[in-house]
């Protein structure tokens, strides 16, 4: 990786190039993961180290927000992987669901941010994905549709044909005669 692309990683925050290499500020004498959300530095400021051995030899220290001293610390992949359970769990009762949400004490505008960051998907729409995998499995087991559609925490039939089309790309019957027709 070159330095300009390990810049552009840092202006990017770019979380999935954490543990490959670090940049440290002259200035502040303190180096950093490429995510960290600290003030973007100078770029004429900045060296990059490939280990965070190499940044403490060369007298940095280690960046108190997002710790690079401790390559495993993650709040935000805690949380993300909390919701994802807690969706797989709740994903028929939204009222349920919400509340559960609520209990992580996370701003939900932050936490679908950080959800789709991981994921790649939206908290809703990885709610829709698990609800229609679900309801697919349930009309492969001879559920009727709408039996499907309400099981499954749709809140109308309208609404369960909108998402199962989305996510599979045809309507329930379609999709139950194509695997009938396959089997």
């Amino acid at each position: 990786m070159t330095s300009e692309e390990k810049w552009n990683c840092v202006i990017e925050n770019d979380i999935s190039s954490d543990g490959k290499f670090f940049y440290a500020v002259k200035t502040t004498k303190i180096f950093c993961k490429p995510s960290c959300k600290s003030k973007t530095p100078l770029r004429n400021n900045v060296t990059f180290f490939n280990t965070k051995q190499e940044a403490i030899d060369a007298g940095y220290r280690p960046c108190k927000r997002c710790r690079p001293d401790l390559l495993q610390f993650n709040p935000s992949e805690d949380i993300v992987y909390k919701t994802k359970n807690l969706i797989d769990m709740y994903f028929s009762n939204t009222d349920d669901l919400e509340k559960q949400i609520q209990t992580l004490g996370v701003n939900k505008n932050h936490l679908n941010k950080i959800f789709l960051n991981y994921y790649g998907k939206t908290i809703t729409q990885y709610l829709r994905f698990v609800r229609v995998e679900k309801a697919k499995l349930m009309l492969l087991e001879g559920s009727k549709i709408i039996e499907s559609a309400f099981e499954c925490g749709f809140g109308s039939v309208s609404s369960f044909y909108s998402s199962f089309k989305k996510e599979t790309g045809y309507a329930p019957k379609t999709f139950i005669k194509i695997m009938q027709n396959n089997k």
